[in-house]
């Protein structure tokens, strides 16, 4: 890798931007101008659409933080460049949904990087989206494995339970929740 120093306006020292590849690997999509979406309001939702396929392509390639880098951008980007504020983005359904998908994938991509506390921020934000059906068993279950992981059953167990709830069937859900309840009965002996 190598390092560009870059100066913004106001700065008292350069800060360092690494050339780690990601922007060129990321074939990122462009985001729609203001007069394409005044004639095709649509067009938004392909934009965060194909920010979500790049995040999907670089997971599979297993890179994992650079998935979580394009997934978090996605929202933050779909916000900057289509809706006047966050709050407003949100409001809209057909918003919301990728949004939580972005940041529920992003959580997955931590999980396996084993950053835990950033994949239970990750499942925070996702739930302000709102998901729902199977978006938001997959958030819980997430949650639930991340706050396991860090240690703290007693927050895990009521995501979990929740999910199973939601989809009993689900495997993995069962055996997390296994695995949860397993942590809490040796916590209580202890």
């Amino acid at each position: 890798t190598t390092a560009a120093a870059a100066k913004e306006d106001g700065d008292e020292e350069p800060r360092i931007v690494e050339d780690d590849g990601y922007f060129a690997a990321a074939a990122l999509p462009t985001p729609p101008a203001a007069a394409e979406l005044e004639a095709d309001p649509e067009a938004k939702y392909r934009f965060v659409a194909a920010y979500k396929a790049a995040g999907n392509e670089l997971f599979k390639a297993g890179k994992y933080a650079w998935a979580i880098r394009t997934y978090t951008g996605a929202v933050d980007a779909l916000s900057r460049h289509c809706y006047p504020s966050r709050e407003r983005m949100l409001w809209d359904y057909f918003a919301r949904v990728p949004c939580a998908q972005c940041y529920s994938n992003a959580a997955l991509c931590a999980i396996k990087l084993a950053d835990h506390a950033h994949a239970a921020a990750l499942c925070e934000h996702a739930m302000e989206c709102r998901p729902e059906d199977g978006d938001l068993t997959k958030v819980l279950l997430r949650h639930g494995q991340a706050r396991l992981e860090l240690g703290e059953v007693d927050a895990a167990l009521p995501l979990l339970q929740r999910a199973a709830d939601k989809e009993p069937t689900n495997r993995a859900v069962r055996a997390e929740l296994l695995r949860a309840k397993a942590a809490a009965k040796a916590a209580a002996k202890a």
